[in-house]
């Protein structure tokens, strides 16, 4: 399974996740309610993630995504 297609998978399922970055930036946490957009652009695939009410937005190229993890309820 692609890093694209896990994306797609846990959004679909409302799942709560993790996105690990290679660039510098720390690991984003994605709450199975926010909004999450990918799209093409002139430099690849980007993953748009927005939180709630619109007050975050992150925007992330997929090259820059090392790997995606599930949060698991403690």
């Amino acid at each position: 399974m692609t890093i694209s297609e896990k994306i797609h998978s846990l959004v679909a399922a409302n799942q709560t996740f993790t996105i690990h970055l290679s660039d510098g930036r720390p690991p984003l946490d994605v709450r199975g309610r926010d909004w999450i957009s990918m799209h093409p652009s002139g430099k690849g695939t980007s993953v748009t993630v927005y939180g709630p009410g619109d007050e975050e937005e992150h925007w992330i190229p997929l090259f820059a995504i090392t790997s995606v993890s599930i949060n698991e309820l403690v």
